[in-house]
């Protein structure tokens, strides 16, 4: 730092010795503090400090997701890339990894021309990247956190003397707990070891019920292909294709929603196939609408068939629900989340027969087969991919249908609580406990700290309150001169009747040029509130508009128009803005279904140039992860404390307990009365 000698005047400044002594020691300090290096020590200290300090929430599990999805689709690209020997461009790997990754049917390079290697590996990806297995890594993370914290920070685990029922044992008289009784109370686990249970019991469920699902359609679908089609049906490059091989490929896609084809024609082969087509249907519907009723389904079958300590496990698990895992709903939710994907099914299929009923591209169909057609491209526009035709050949109107259903996402229409009267309140005190927690914590993440809008927003917030504080002083003032103004008005009334006259003009006077700046500056502080209130929704506005989901698809379609459009119609009547539309709205919401082009087999993202390719790849993870953070959001808190329910539980068994007393002590009464009873004599009769 240098010093500016600049010229001063004694009569400007007048510092004494001491205050420019101290003066320039400060300076010197400012300069030595500026000149040190901090060393490398001192950084790792800084950051083990801010490592100690740091408090994990799912929330972050969001963040930690979508960086490790967006890399893994990075790797795998690169290992697919290095397997086919460089010879397809890397863009085309990128995208099908990506396809796999973010569970989308897309594809630039026909999944069928790979080779095994290349397929294997994309696969693997698919299973670990589906919608119920990736849920896992989730629970680990509370099962770590669960086993490590000594007290959780999920839930406030409320203690006898805040209760206001009594403890069970002055519920209940002690002679009337016999050994049974509290053997089984005992048998009750810890609130600690019940939470570990419950989330190790949800792994393993999950990936139980993955697997019996694999299992079955790998087998059934398999055998199909083997007994009832030909080798030579089964052709892929002049090569047979091993049914089972086939088998598990479609397995797995359609499970995870990828909709990939070990066929370069996709899936035609089985147009007039009636049990492959249902199969397909099944498997794609379990993979992801089904899937949160499959398993709260095996939750409750096993806390039937388990005995009676094991059940509160299962209990605990249906009781939290979508706040342990996010593959499992609550009851209400989860048939409403299955009703709706029927009724939107139906109304695919409906539509599709109604509008394609005089279509002549699809003449050459029967009725059934048109239904089969119309059934399973419905089930995919869900999350698939699969079609048995090129959908090119349906109307425009049946495919805008198609549009609506690829981007309504069925949870978005069915998130109530179990409690639907008291889900107001619910909401409200929710948000209120999530206000309370943001404004406690002290460390506020850099995002929300940085960000403008944010910053914008807090700065026109604190300059209205201070323009309404400012007004109201000013109004408050206006009124207390008012006031003294009237009273002493009225005692000069009183006592000084014959002077009255020149006062009240003098005061009129005093009062009309008071009035004219006044009246200037209310209007100044109206139109300065008036002003910030505007910039402030203004700002809000147009922040709610940059994240939200509509802008940005509209964004991606445009950008898209732009780089293509030296090739787009005229120049290509196969390059529309509509195929376009189709295809955003088909990667945004995972399904991969498309209108192709006719010189490709693939997806019709294969003739857009390589920024559009990538611009649908972050379509592909923007609709992969939507509504993932409010479900992290919603495994902040357990809903249902285990101290709570191990509580109801020792309830219910000293209930059970009471009623078996009861009842047998009444059939005891009852034998007793029947048995003291007399004889009625014997009656002959001759």
């Amino acid at each position: 730092m240098d010093d500016f000698d600049f010229p001063r005047k004694p009569s400007c400044i007048t510092l004494s010795n001491l205050a420019e002594d101290v003066i320039k020691a400060e300076i010197d300090i400012v300069k030595a503090t500026a000149n040190i290096a901090i060393p490398l020590s001192e950084w790792r200290q800084r950051f083990c400090r801010l490592w100690r300090n740091y408090k994990w929430r799912m929330s972050h599990y969001f963040y930690l997701h979508l960086f490790v999805f967006f890399c893994n689709t990075l790797i795998c690209g690169i290992i697919v890339w290095s397997i086919e020997q460089y010879k397809i461009p890397y863009i085309d790997c990128w995208f099908i990894s990506a396809t796999c990754v973010f569970t989308c049917g897309l594809q630039t390079y026909d999944f069928a021309l790979f080779s095994r290697s290349s397929q294997s590996v994309l696969l693997f990806y698919t299973w670990i990247s589906g919608i119920t297995v990736s849920t896992i890594p989730a629970i680990f993370i509370k099962l770590y956190r669960v086993k490590n914290e000594i007290i959780s920070s999920e839930e406030s685990v409320r203690r006898p003397s805040d209760i206001d029922a009594l403890p069970i044992q002055r519920m209940v008289p002690n002679e009337s707990m016999d050994s049974d009784m509290n053997e089984r109370i005992q048998s009750l686990p810890t609130p600690h070891h019940l939470r570990v249970t419950a989330y190790i019991l949800m792994v393993i469920l999950i990936l139980s019920t993955c697997f019996v699902i694999y299992l079955a359609s790998f087998i059934a679908m398999g055998i199909w292909l083997k007994y009832h089609y030909d080798p030579k049906d089964l052709l892929q490059g002049n090569q047979t294709m091993n049914p089972f091989y086939a088998s598990i490929i479609i397995t797995i896609t359609a499970f995870n929603q990828n909709g990939l084809s070990p066929w370069t024609n996709g899936i035609g082969l089985f147009v007039n196939d009636v049990f492959m087509n249902i199969f397909i249907i099944i498997i794609v519907m379990s993979g992801t609408s089904l899937f949160p009723a499959i398993i709260r389904g095996v939750v409750v079958l096993f806390k039937t068939i388990v005995p009676w300590h094991y059940k509160i496990y299962f209990d605990y698990i249906l009781l939290n629900n979508h706040r342990l895992s996010a593959v499992i709903f609550p009851s209400i939710q989860t048939r409403l989340y299955v009703t709706i994907t029927i009724l939107l099914q139906i109304l695919g299929v409906v539509v599709g027969l109604i509008l394609d009923f005089h279509n002549q591209n699809l003449a050459q169909y029967t009725g059934g087969t048109r239904f089969m057609i119309l059934m399973l491209e419905t089930a995919n526009t869900r999350f698939g991919g699969y079609a048995t035709i090129d959908l090119s050949l349906h109307t425009q109107g049946t495919l805008i249908i198609f549009v609506l259903l690829m981007g309504v996402k069925p949870q978005m229409l069915c998130a109530i609580d179990e409690t639907p009267f008291e889900m107001e309140w619910i909401l409200i005190q929710t948000q209120q406990k999530l206000e309370n927690k943001v404004s406690s914590n002290n460390r506020r993440g850099s995002i929300q700290i940085f960000l403008p809008f944010n910053r914008m927003k807090h700065y026109l917030t604190r300059q209205g309150s201070l323009t309404r504080a400012q007004a109201s002083r000013y109004f408050s003032s206006m009124t207390r001169r008012t006031d003294a103004s009237e009273a002493i008005n009225q005692l000069n009334e009183k006592r000084l009747q014959h002077r009255l006259s020149a006062l009240s003009l003098d005061f009129q006077n005093r009062s009309r040029d008071d009035i004219r700046p006044s009246i200037g500056y209310i209007s100044f502080l109206r139109m300065k509130l008036l002003l910030i209130i505007f910039c402030r929704h203004a700002i809000v506005s147009l922040f709610s508009l940059l994240v939200s989901t509509r802008t940005w698809l509209f964004i991606f379609i445009f950008l898209i128009c732009a780089f293509d459009s030296y090739h787009m119609t005229p120049v290509d009547i196969n390059i529309t803005v509509f195929r376009v539309i189709f295809e955003v709205i088909s990667a945004f919401g995972g399904c991969g279904l498309s209108l192709s082009h006719p010189n490709v087999t693939s997806s019709f993202a294969t003739v857009l140039t390589v920024p559009s390719k990538i611009i649908l790849i972050l379509t592909m993870c923007m609709g992969r992860h939507r509504g993932l953070l409010d479900s992290m959001k919603d495994q902040e808190e357990i809903e249902y404390g285990a101290q709570t329910l191990i509580d109801s539980w020792k309830q219910l068994a000293v209930l059970e307990q009471l009623e078996n007393t009861k009842s047998l002590t009444t059939r005891h009464y009852l034998s007793a009365i029947q048995v003291g009873e007399p004889t009625p004599p014997l009656i002959t009769k001759f």
